[in-house]
């Protein structure tokens, strides 16, 4: 009778595991907490557009706060908005875990919370590899309200308009990650909140 008992414990438990859903794997390494200005964001603008950072609490997905981007993007101009390690704006590295730490054969994407406004414009998501080498994923504003945009490290592709003369140009992402960015790319004047950037594993990404 004992063992029978235990021979049903031992399948049910079984049951139970094979039924859970496997667990996530993800890492948040930045909500945009504390102070979000000058010294802890890295941006600017050129060519006549301009862009200014703050914190928004009364709008956001994970933490306290979220990362509120107000811009005017004028033809021909550009700007950067970044957090991260190896920038100018040394405050930027905010990270709440250092790349150097991470075991990055764990992950195959980068995540980030987008509040949309269903503008239909482009906003750019760059990150800088550990050769200092940028790659560029492209999200379009088609969606209203928060939106998890999944990026697969597959689906970077290095810029082609522009790379830091240091930068080590091989054409691969090498990990560790240091930095990332936002840039939008249509004209105008609008308005970005942007919260949770995190590491990711999805399924079919190579």
């Amino acid at each position: 009778m004992r063992s029978l008992h235990f021979l049903f414990a031992i399948s049910f438990f079984l049951l139970l595991t094979n039924c859970a859903p496997a667990p996530k794997s993800e890492l948040l390494i930045d909500s945009f907490e504390g102070e979000l200005n000058k010294q802890t964001v890295d941006h600017g603008a050129a060519a006549g557009s301009s862009v200014t950072v703050s914190a928004d609490t009364s709008s956001l997905v994970c933490g306290a706060q979220s990362l509120k981007i107000d811009y005017e993007l004028k033809e021909g101009g550009y700007m950067w908005i970044a957090r991260g390690y190896n920038l100018d704006v040394k405050g930027a590295a905010a990270w709440l875990v250092e790349p150097g730490s991470i075991d990055w054969k764990k992950y195959n994407a980068i995540s980030v919370q987008v509040f949309g406004s269903n503008t239909g414009g482009i906003i750019a998501f760059d990150v800088k590899d550990a050769g200092g080498e940028i790659w560029r994923y492209l999200i379009d504003d088609d969606f209203s309200g928060w939106k998890e945009i999944v990026c697969p490290f597959s689906s970077f592709f290095a810029r082609m308009d522009w790379q830091p003369d240091t930068a080590k140009k091989n054409e691969i992402l090498d990990t560790p990650l240091k930095s990332f960015q936002f840039e939008p790319k249509t004209a105008g004047k609008g308005s970005l909140r942007i919260d949770c950037v995190k590491l990711t594993k999805i399924k079919n990404a190579k």
